[in-house]
C-alpha cells in the first residue's frame, strides 16, 4: 500500500450557522475517517469565515503550495462544498489539479475516494453545480430579507452616513448626530445660496471642521474637505428622512459591490428624522442638474493614464466642457471640448493650488510632435526583426501557429506525467497503453497542423513591407493608447503649458 501523507481541509463561511458545518464538526468527521482507514494526517488547513466561492483563501493557498511541493499526497474534506462552491473550480481540482499532482482526494459525506486512479465520477461536476446553485439561492434569500427590512424603514448598513448615528435603543434605527448635523445643514444652505462645492469645501476646512472620515476616527493624511465629499452629501436623500433600496448590488460570485443607476433606486419615505427639509433638498437637486454636464460619449482617449500635474505629481483628470452662447435670451449649445485638469486645487489645495488645464488636442499635438522627433533619431532599421515579430503577433495565422505549438508542448508534458505514473505503479500497464495511444495520436495530429501553418506563415511579411512599417512607425501614425503606454512613461503638464515627456526608450 502506498505511504500516504494526508491533509484535511476545513472551511466555514460567515453566513453558515449550521452546527454540522462548524470547523470542529468538520475536523471530527475528517479525522475519524482518517483513523478508521489508518491514514496519517500530517497537516490541517482551516479557512474560518471565508466564502466557498472565493478562489483565493489563506489556508487553501497554503494547501495548494504544499501540494506542489509534495508535502501531502492525500486530501480529506467533509464534503465538496467545503473545498469550493464554484462548479468550474470543482472540475478543475478533481479532474486536473489533484490527478496531475498525484493527490488522492476523499470527500467523506459524498462517498468520493479517487483511490489510486485518476478519473473521478462525473457526479462530482453535478455536485459542483448544485453547490454553486445553493450559494446563489442563499444570496437571493439574504438580499430578500435585507430588502424587506429596508421596506419597514430599518437601517441595515454597517456604515452610517455623516450627520446620523445608530440609536442605542433600536438596532436598525438612525437618529440625528447633534455633534455634526449642523455641518450638513450648513453645506445645503451654502450651496442653495449659490456657493460652489469647491468653495464650500474650502470654507469648512478654513473653519477647522473635521472631515467625515476624521470625525469617525479614521486615519487621514490631510484633514481637508473635498468637493466630491460635499457632492455626495448634497445628492443623498437620506438627509430628508428617506432610505434608498437597491442603491448598491453585491455580486455573490466576486463579492464586489456595484453602484446601481438612479432609475433602479426605490426610496422609502419617513423612516427616520430628517436633517434637511424636502423643499431645500429639491432646490439643491435642481441646482446640481444645472451645474453639471455629463458627457454623452465614452471616449478612449489617446493619452489615458499618462498625464500628470508637473507641480504636485497627481494624475490629471480628463473632462469635457460644452460652451454655451446666449443669443437673444436663447441658449445655444457650442462645441464639446475635452481637456485635462489638475483637480488637487479642489481636493487638497495645500498640496497644489494650480488647478491648471490643457486642451486634449493641444497636448496630443505636442506629444505626437515630440514623439516624431524622438523616433527620427532611433535606428529602427536595426530593430527590423523585432518589429517583424511584433507584426506577426497581430496576424491570426501566426497566432494559430503559436497555439498549436503550445498544445504540442502540453501533450509532450502529459506523456511524461503518464510515464511517471506507470513507473510509480499508480496506473496499470493496460491503462498506460490506452492513454499513451490517445496522446500519441493527438501529438501526430498537432505535428501535421504545425507543418501546414508554418507553410502558410512563411511569407507572412516581406522585407520590403517591413521597411514600410518602420516608416509609418516613425511618423507615429495611427497610434493608440496601448502603443503610447509602451513608448511613454509619463507626461507632466505645468501651469504655463510647458510639457515634459518621459519616454520609455
Amino acid at each position: 500500500m502506498k505511504d500516504y501523507k494526508a491533509g484535511i481541509y476545513l472551511r466555514l463561511s460567515k453566513e453558515d450557522n449550521n452546527p454540522n458545518n462548524s470547523i470542529d464538526a468538520q475536523r471530527e468527521i475528517t479525522l475519524n475517517y482518517a483513523r478508521k482507514n489508518n491514514f496519517d494526517v500530517i497537516k490541517e488547513y482551516a479557512d474560518n469565515g471565508w466564502s466557498g466561492i472565493l478562489e483565493s483563501r489563506p489556508a487553501l493557498n497554503e494547501m495548494i503550495i504544499d501540494i506542489l511541493h509534495k508535502k501531502i499526497n492525500m486530501l480529506i474534506v467533509k464534503d465538496l462544498s467545503r473545498l469550493t462552491r464554484d462548479k468550474n473550480k470543482t472540475g478543475y481540482y478533481t479532474e486536473i489539479f489533484f490527478p496531475d499532482n498525484d493527490i488522492r482526494f476523499i470527500s467523506v459525506n459524498d462517498y468520493i475516494d479517487s483511490g489510486e486512479r485518476y478519473e473521478i465520477d462525473d457526479t462530482i461536476m453535478l455536485r459542483g453545480i448544485v453547490n454553486q446553485s445553493y450559494l446563489a439561492d442563499v444570496s437571493k434569500k439574504i438580499k430578500s430579507v435585507i430588502d424587506n427590512m429596508k421596506k419597514q424603514g430599518m437601517y441595515v448598513q454597517c456604515k452610517v452616513p455623516y450627520g446620523y448615528k445608530k440609536s442605542k435603543t433600536e438596532k436598525h434605527k438612525l437618529v440625528i448626530d447633534e455633534n455634526v448635523s449642523d455641518n450638513v445643514k450648513l453645506i445645503f444652505k451654502m450651496y442653495g445660496e449659490g456657493m460652489s462645492q469647491g468653495k464650500i469645501a474650502k470654507e469648512l476646512t478654513k473653519r477647522g471642521i473635521d472631515t467625515p472620515k476624521k470625525y469617525k476616527g479614521q486615519k487621514v493624511p490631510i484633514n481637508e474637505w473635498r468637493n466630491d465629499s460635499i457632492g455626495r452629501i448634497l445628492k443623498d436623500p437620506i438627509y430628508t428622512g428617506a432610505l434608498i433600496i437597491n442603491k448598491y448590488r453585491t455580486d455573490y460570485l466576486t463579492k464586489k459591490t456595484i453602484k446601481t443607476n438612479h432609475d433602479e433606486w426605490k426610496i422609502i419615505e419617513n423612516t427616520h428624522e430628517p436633517i434637511i427639509d424636502k423643499e431645500l433638498f429639491d432646490k439643491v437637486q435642481e441646482l446640481l442638474k444645472g451645474n453639471f454636464h455629463k458627457p454623452k460619449r465614452k471616449y478612449e482617449y489617446l493619452l489615458k493614464d499618462l498625464v500628470y500635474c508637473g507641480h504636485c505629481g497627481s494624475k490629471m483628470q480628463y473632462k469635457s466642457r460644452r460652451r454655451t452662447k446666449n443669443h437673444k435670451k436663447i441658449i445655444i449649445d457650442g462645441e464639446e471640448t475635452w481637456y485635462y485638469k489638475c483637480r488637487m486645487l479642489y481636493r487638497f489645495p495645500s498640496i497644489c493650488d494650480k488647478g491648471h488645464t490643457i486642451k486634449e488636442k493641444a497636448l496630443n499635438d505636442i506629444v505626437i510632435h515630440s514623439l516624431n522627433k524622438k523616433l527620427e533619431v532611433v535606428q529602427l532599421e536595426k530593430e527590423a526583426n523585432k518589429i517583424k515579430e511584433e507584426y506577426k503577433k497581430g496576424n491570426s495565422k501566426y497566432n494559430s501557429l503559436l497555439k498549436v505549438k503550445s498544445l504540442k508542448q502540453k501533450i509532450e508534458n502529459d506523456i511524461k506525467v503518464l510515464y511517471n505514473k506507470k513507473l510509480d505503479e499508480n496506473i496499470s500497464v493496460e491503462q498506460f497503453k490506452e492513454e499513451y495511444a490517445i496522446l500519441k495520436l493527438k501529438e501526430s495530429e498537432t505535428v501535421e497542423q504545425i507543418k501546414q501553418l508554418e507553410k502558410e506563415n512563411k511569407n507572412i511579411i516581406s522585407d520590403e513591407n517591413i521597411l514600410k512599417i518602420i516608416e509609418e512607425f516613425k511618423t507615429a501614425e495611427n497610434f493608440d493608447n496601448e502603443v503610447m503606454k509602451k513608448l511613454i512613461n509619463r507626461i507632466e503638464v505645468f501651469e504655463d503649458k510647458t510639457v515634459n515627456i518621459i519616454f520609455n526608450f
